[in-house]
């Protein structure tokens, strides 16, 4: 049987790297005499799978994997086991029993599932670019209006042009946006926005490159350490019917 765990991370575990949360995660299992379903062969190992990767230093509310089980007595049960063995800065929040798959059916990976992912971007205090919040809000929507948005994305195979503007599905500046959650960071200055983009193996899109394209746009250097990202939910399906991975399976 297989179960999949959302999990928040954040505070000081914000600087935990994704090899760092495996491992942790491995022995957190084991502490909690989950019945988990190893590998066969010379070097057994847990049979879990973890969706995309959080950016380090970053924070989220909804990170996922997938994991292997011989047996267990309910969800709520492995809940509160897993729960009781986080440090602060990590946080069980659900875990779903899976449907199993047919003989012939391939069982799709956790990280495959995920094709979009909504952050909040906060602007830390004490960095000074001569703009106020105001100003930039209304830069950032200038920015966005374009009907496309040339940028260079570094991946494993090299530098590629892409047009980032299909792959925000949606933003919100300021006002329009709720309180913070309260497993996000918080600053004085206020600054913060919304955005909803793609994810997945093809088309993943980080926070931390909208907002280079966008000071490029503005003449300006980008500072990634003037932001906190902090990641809301990860959704599953197109573009027109997407829905958060933790609703993918309840009733």
């Amino acid at each position: 049987m297989t179960v999949r765990i959302k999990f928040a991370k954040y505070g000081n575990l914000k600087f935990l790297s994704h090899l760092d949360v495996l491992r942790f995660f491995q022995k957190a299992v084991r502490r909690a005499g989950i019945d988990v379903t190893y590998s066969g062969g010379f070097h057994p190992h847990q049979i879990m799978s973890f969706a995309a990767p959080l950016g380090l230093g970053q924070t989220s509310e909804a990170e996922y994997f997938d994991m292997e089980l011989n047996s267990m007595k309910s969800e709520a049960q492995v809940l509160r086991d897993l729960d009781a063995q986080m440090p602060d800065g990590f946080k069980i929040i659900d875990v779903c029993l899976l449907p199993e798959t047919g003989p012939n059916t391939k069982k799709e990976s956790v990280m495959a599932l995920v094709t979009a992912s909504d952050y909040l971007v906060l602007r830390k205090d004490g960095y000074e670019n001569g703009l106020t919040n105001e100003e930039l809000y209304s830069k950032l929507i200038e920015f966005l209006a374009q009907k496309e948005i040339k940028t260079i994305k570094t991946t494993k195979t090299g530098d590629h042009e892409i047009d980032l503007r299909p792959l925000i599905y949606d933003f919100k500046t300021g006002s329009d946006l709720p309180e913070v959650s309260d497993l996000a960071e918080k600053y004085e200055n206020g600054f913060k926005v919304w955005l909803f983009l793609s994810a997945g193996s093809e088309n993943h899109i980080r926070p931390e490159l909208v907002f280079k394209a966008f000071y490029d746009y503005m003449g300006l250097e980008f500072n990634a350490y003037e932001y906190q990202v902090h990641r809301l939910e990860s959704y599953t399906g197109d573009r027109e019917n997407l829905i958060p991975l933790y609703k993918l399976h309840r009733k």
